[in-house]
């Protein structure tokens, strides 16, 4: 009779178990791991947040600064040309019952913030009325437009809607209607200082508005007209020598604007008063125009060197009803 092989007994030997060191390792290998992956996806998550509110805050300043230029493009003064006296006429002059005009924001009875670049007003065919069902259709009805920077709250947000309304650069449009048109009827620049209480915000975040009407001369690089970021085309237009600006609209403008992000807007919040470290960017520059490209580019620098997420939109913008001699 076969006997069962007989049954060995347990030797400490066959299995052996990890040891206290092993598992310590091991648990500090997996911590490093955990530590790493999480640092991965916080940063991750960080530069999406980052890269997602740049894109929404500089796709509303393209928005506004296409509007803007599209709006400018537009812009006419229906220059004619007539006798300097209809009772005694001696030479012929140009003539406009419309006016444009740039002045420094903040200045000399220009809205805007000072510093933040121009203000600019002109007459374009918005088709804007208040009385739509019987003059909606027309397409050709003038009003009143104009652009500027300020730093204010949003003024447009009803005051029961419970949101913050933080101070912020912004972009400022001013569209008259029809029917209150007045630029037949003002003197000096009341054709649009009378109404902007009524402009609004198109965009969040602009700190700096330029337009620079210049002088297209193919025989030469274009001039900026004039060179200190003013412009009125009713200057000398009575005289009988009238300078080239006089009521006539320069065939291309030169729109800069420079926006930066609303991360950046929130870290140098500092309520009603202006963020020193765009206020100081700014100081100093852009009193002549001959120094733009300079002045811009110091700027830019300051802003870089503050940490400030920014973008520079510019344009040449070519006047439609421009017609444009010396």
């Amino acid at each position: 009779m076969d006997l069962p092989p007989p049954i060995r007994p347990w030797h400490k030997s066959a299995f052996r178990a990890f040891t206290l060191m092993e598992l310590l390792v091991s648990m500090a290998v997996l911590s490093l791991i955990v530590v790493l992956l999480l640092s991965v996806i916080t940063n991750t998550s960080n530069i999406l947040i980052a890269s997602s509110a740049k894109v929404d805050a500089f796709q509303g300043a393209r928005m506004a600064f296409d509007t803007l230029t599209r709006k400018l493009s537009q812009a006419t003064l229906n220059t004619y040309i007539g006798y300097d006296d209809n009772s005694n006429p001696t030479c012929y002059l140009r003539q406009s019952e419309l006016k444009f005009t740039i002045g420094l924001a903040g200045s000399d009875g220009f809205p805007g913030t000072a510093g933040a670049g121009q203000s600019f007003f002109f007459i374009a065919p918005a088709s804007y009325t208040l009385d739509f069902p019987n003059y909606g259709g027309m397409e050709s009805l003038l009003n009143v437009c104009g652009y500027y920077v300020s730093f204010s709250t949003n003024s447009t947000i009803p005051s029961h809607v419970r949101t913050s309304q933080p101070y912020r650069y912004r972009l400022m449009q001013l569209i008259v209607p029809t029917e209150e048109n007045a630029v037949y009827t003002s003197s000096g620049n009341t054709w649009f200082t009378n109404f902007t209480a009524s402009s609004f915000p198109v965009a969040d975040n602009i700190i700096a508005l330029f337009i620079r009407p210049q002088d297209p001369d193919p025989s030469a690089s274009p001039t900026d007209l004039p060179t200190d970021y003013t412009y009125d085309s009713t200057l000398g237009a009575n005289s009988k020598s009238q300078p080239p600006t006089a009521n006539q609209l320069p065939p291309v403008m030169r729109v800069t604007m420079v926006a930066i992000d609303e991360i950046s807007a929130k870290r140098m919040d500092a309520g009603s008063d202006q963020p020193a470290q765009i206020t100081a960017a700014l100081a100093g520059k852009f009193s002549d125009s001959g120094q733009f490209d300079t002045d811009l580019g110091n700027l830019e620098e300051a802003l870089r060197s503050a940490k400030i997420q920014y973008r520079v939109f510019s344009s040449a913008v070519a006047i439609q009803e421009a017609k444009w001699t010396k």
